[in-house]
């Protein structure tokens, strides 16, 4: 028989906060799209379905992941592994759709300069990738909570820069994205040193490679000029 993972310890100040962070995600990502997406003019246009698809993905996608904190932190455990289930469709159906939305996006730079094409690839298809390693990985790491929770959380992270984007862009603020972005994505290596004495390697290590991403995407945007 194969061995089950000893289960961590849980510090009580984990039911706080997982479920702090699942929900502030949840309402930024609603904040920022309201205007271009919940809140879209009539006149404007029906979107594109990848984007539809995409839009109402994430969302949901968001949203369960805050139930499902907030069920752990209640001790509703089996629910959340059965939410769990939806999550998972959601993420794929995110994925599915967030490539089609990748490639209509690039049908519209394909006369542009090949270095802007692939700037604008890179910018769409990396923060997409990440997801769906982070999900990926998580989902396999399930019976372990401690590497599960710490994995899904940066997955719901990549969700922030299109939202914050939206939010920061209309007042001239947008050079908040990058720290702001930082901040979320290291926000569990801080509490780990804080509550842990160290950080997770699985909160640290992913978290590093999502700014990195960010930085290369602002950096090279920039370069080529968009």
């Amino acid at each position: 028989m194969t061995a089950q993972p000893m289960a961590e310890p849980t510090p009580a100040a984990d039911h706080k906060f997982y479920p702090a962070m699942a929900t502030l995600i949840a309402v930024v990502v609603f904040a920022g799209f309201t205007p271009s997406f919940y809140a879209r003019p009539s006149d404007v246009g029906p979107l594109a379905l990848p984007a539809l698809l995409h839009g109402v993905a994430g969302t949901l996608f968001v949203l369960t992941f805050a139930v499902q904190s907030w069920l752990v932190a209640v001790g509703r455990t089996r629910w959340h592994r059965q939410l769990g289930v939806a999550g998972g469709v959601l993420a794929a159906v995110f994925l599915t759709s967030g490539i089609g939305v990748t490639l209509y996006l690039e049908v519209e730079h394909i006369i542009e300069p090949r270095r802007m094409l692939i700037a604008h690839l890179w910018t769409n298809a990396a923060p997409l990738a990440a997801f769906a390693v982070l999900v990926g990985v998580g989902l396999a790491q399930r019976r372990v909570p401690a590497r599960h929770k710490r994995l899904m959380l940066l997955a719901a992270v990549v969700l922030l820069p299109p939202a914050t984007g939206r939010l920061f862009a209309p007042h001239d603020l947008a050079w908040l994205n990058l720290p702001v972005y930082a901040c979320a994505a290291g926000a569990n290596a801080v509490y780990d040193v804080i509550v842990r004495g160290k950080p997770h390697v699985l909160s640290s290590v992913p978290a590093v490679a999502l700014i990195a991403i960010d930085i290369t995407t602002t950096v090279w945007l920039a370069a080529v000029g968009s």
